[in-house]
């Protein structure tokens, strides 16, 4: 590389805001197969119409369109309109990405400085890298796999004036977010420059102008990490306040004021420890967040993105959502002012709202075996007589993020890198906790984090819990219905699936990303040590082979057998339902006159209304509820009514029992056959998370034809006619 001469211009010009739309082009953006001619429409007579090249905005002095534009190479065009010396329209922003122009990206593109920031733990300043590798290029077969890579996945293209990302002066306004990230000194941090943003390509067409930032933590230090993250900030002064687009899919959120585009930092190619650089895999951090969704929760959608700055191919990352109060009113409702979004990174803080319900959360932990206590925290009693109650956690959501975080036996956690979330106006809501920043798990079968415990962090709150038995036999629960119980997500099979599910999305992109920076730490920076030419046809595709191998086949049972060291797992069977002598599965139909029995035949507590059938509450050897019957040999079908019934049932030998198993089944007799679809999808929609406690059918009537009479459950006995209904999932004759 050589060191070659930078370039900035300030241009000041005036704009007649929302005068005009923004020139049209003839031609969408996006990856490009051949050569076009490229027109640019006016929305005027007139007017004149100026473009760049560069990245920068148009003024009066750049160049202007008079004909047709031939694009055979990379082409970033920003183009406006002008009258009478003044730019009268909004700037139309349009990259068109060829492969083969990537493929030859060189070492020193024109214009670019030779080195960015100053390392910030070592003496030295970082050497750009801007090159595909040539060794890799030149492969006609590895070549080949690169150029279908920018097909496979959409691009994200940012487009800035080149000096917001490597002006070299020591200057908030106009310094280079690039060369002054924010890791070690006070300039760079928070600085935000102006850009436009593409997301093109494989569905997608978006162009929205923002503010950029650089985003991380220890990604921010040259030394650690030359490819950085940004974060996308939308506001009135840049451009749109809010961006309105599904980025992931139709049936997600599609709202947002921020976003991340996340690099990979641990276990990727640019790492500077060679171990982590030889597993690397981009697939780490969203699988935990797919998981969670996977468990039925709201978490951090992320997108698979070629990242192209300025037209220059950056690498592989993962758009996401980032969790801020907005984050909170796009998928919980309510203000974003009624939000404590809790985060550690460096040190715990409130990001959004205050710390005042955490500490109050932490504080009662520590009392947690008290039942009353316990009570307080679940929300089923108030701490001063005569008050509202409120809750302070959504247990089975932080149950199931401890699961997963305890699954990939995360070794980056939980000293840093959570975060939970409240609305502290509403007093049924309390912290959940959503999976962030969970690079480094999913790395070794025999990984075992059980003992960890940082104060005032999510294994604080834990293993202050695990002292309540109501809470111990709630987890109790929930292992046995991910790790074993049938469509547990975390068995085996289900986590395989969902990692080849995200590893099949990027398997040509990696291609792109090794070219990019898989010579980093061997031709650039060793920092400290020299590394290899890391391709993803042999590095990749070995660590791959290891995890499906190795890990992933192993890693439950493993589990268990810790959890059951710790006395955190059952060690007696769960029971089975079963229908004339088969097992029942969850959403089977079963006949009233069918034989429903249980098994193995011991001794067996068993509902048939959800409800559990042991309560630990202030007994931590556990006793029976109200609701619950002993089971024996005798036919329980006569006990179920037609409709949706949630059978629960638990085991005990000596003073041990086993996990609660739950099935959600539908009833019918000879009248009931006919009951359609959508009854059956409001007995499936009832889950532990969302109506515990609650009525699954509430508010609900249906005749037995299957078509609802009413949703005013208050209202139905002045409107129905006499006949046989089904009311709350139960047979009532009016």
């Amino acid at each position: 590389m050589f060191k070659q001469a930078l370039l900035f211009t300030v241009s000041v010009f005036f704009v007649l805001p929302g005068v005009l739309a923004q020139p049209t082009y003839n031609r969408q953006h996006g990856i490009c197969k051949s050569p076009f001619l490229l027109k640019i429409y006016g929305s005027e007579a007139g007017t004149e119409i100026r473009y760049t090249l560069d990245g920068s905005e148009p003024t009066t002095a750049s160049s202007l369109f008079t004909t047709n534009m031939y694009v055979s190479s990379t082409t970033i065009l920003r183009a406006a309109e002008f009258r009478d010396g003044v730019r009268c329209s909004d700037v139309a922003t349009a990259s068109y990405i060829f492969p083969a122009t990537v493929l030859a990206q060189p070492a020193a593109p024109e214009g670019y400085p030779s080195t960015w920031g100053k390392y910030s733990t070592i003496s030295g300043t970082a050497q750009a890298d801007y090159e595909m590798d040539p060794e890799l290029t030149s492969d006609r077969t590895y070549a080949k796999r690169i150029t279908d890579a920018f097909y496979s996945i959409p691009a994200l293209s940012i487009v800035t004036e080149r000096g917001n990302l490597f002006n070299k002066e020591k200057n908030e306004q106009t310094g280079g977010i690039y060369i002054y990230t924010g890791s070690s000194e006070s300039e760079g941090r928070g600085w935000e420059r102006a850009a436009s943003v593409e997301l093109m390509g494989n569905g997608h067409d978006l162009s929205v102008n923002c503010a950029l930032k650089i985003h991380g933590g220890m990604g921010r230090l040259a030394e650690k990490n030359p490819k950085h993250s940004f974060r996308l900030t939308f506001k009135d002064e840049y451009g749109k306040k809010t961006l309105k687009y599904p980025i992931y899919g139709e049936e997600n959120v599609a709202r947002f004021n921020s976003l991340i585009v996340r690099t990979f930092y641990n276990y990727s190619w640019t790492h500077s420890d060679a171990t982590q650089r030889s597993r690397a895999q981009y697939g780490r951090d969203l699988w935990n967040r797919k998981m969670q969704k996977r468990m039925g929760y709201d978490t951090s959608d992320g997108l698979y993105v070629n990242v192209f700055i300025n037209g220059l191919y950056w690498g592989l990352y993962n758009l996401s959502e980032r969790i801020d109060d907005d984050y909170c009113k796009y998928h919980f409702g309510g203000s974003k002012t009624d939000y404590d979004v809790v985060k550690r990174e460096d040190y715990l803080e409130a990001s959004e709202g205050s710390l005042d319900k955490w500490n109050q959360l932490m504080r009662l932990s520590e009392k947690a075996s008290l039942g009353r206590t316990y009570r307080i925290i679940t929300g089923q009693e108030a701490q001063t007589p005569g008050g509202e109650p409120e809750v302070f956690l959504c247990v089975d959501n932080f149950i199931d993020y401890m699961l997963i975080n305890q699954y990939g036996g995360n070794a980056d956690w939980d000293q840093h890198n959570w975060i939970a979330v409240t609305n502290r106006e509403d007093p049924s809501e309390g912290f959940r906790f959503i999976c962030w920043d969970s690079e480094q798990t999913l790395h070794g079968p025999s990984s075992n984090v059980l003992d960890t415990k940082n104060t005032d962090c999510p294994t604080y709150l834990f293993q202050n819990l695990m002292k309540n038995a109501a809470f111990k036999h709630r987890f109790i629960d929930r292992a046995y219905k991910h790790l074993e119980d049938e469509g547990g997500v975390l068995r085996p099979e289900a986590t395989q699936e969902l990692w080849d599910s995200l590893q099949g999305i990027i398997s040509l992109a990696v291609y792109a990303e090794s070219a990019r920076w898989g010579d980093y730490r061997k031709d650039v920076h060793p920092y400290t040590s020299r590394g290899e030419l890391y391709r993803a046809d042999v590095h990749y595709v070995a660590e791959n082979r290891l995890l499906r191998e190795q890990f992933f086949p192993h890693r439950t049972a493993t589990l268990i057998s810790q959890l059951k060291k710790k006395g955190w797992y059952a060690s007696v069977d769960a029971p089975a339902f079963m229908v004339n002598g088969k097992p029942v599965s969850e959403g089977d139909t079963i006949r009233v006159t069918d034989e429903l029995t249980l098994s193995p035949d011991s001794y067996i507590m068993y509902t048939t209304d959800g409800s559990y059938p042991v309560s630990w509450s202030g007994n931590s050897l556990g006793e029976a509820t109200p609701d619950a019957t002993l089971y024996s040999k005798e036919n329980i079908a006569p006990l179920l009514a037609p409709g949706a019934a949630t059978l629960r049932a638990i085991s005990k030998n000596g003073s041990n029992w086993s996990a609660t198993i739950s099935r959600r089944v539908f009833v019918v007799d000879e009248q009931t056959d006919g009951i359609n679809e959508d009854l059956r999808m409001k007995s499936e929609e009832g889950s532990d998370r969302r109506t515990e406690g609650k009525s699954q059918f509430a508010d609900a009537v249906y005749d037995l034809a299957g078509r609802k009479v009413n949703s005013q459950f208050s209202i139905f006995n002045s409107q129905l006619k006499k006949g046989v209904y089904i009311i709350n999932g139960r047979k009532e004759i009016r």
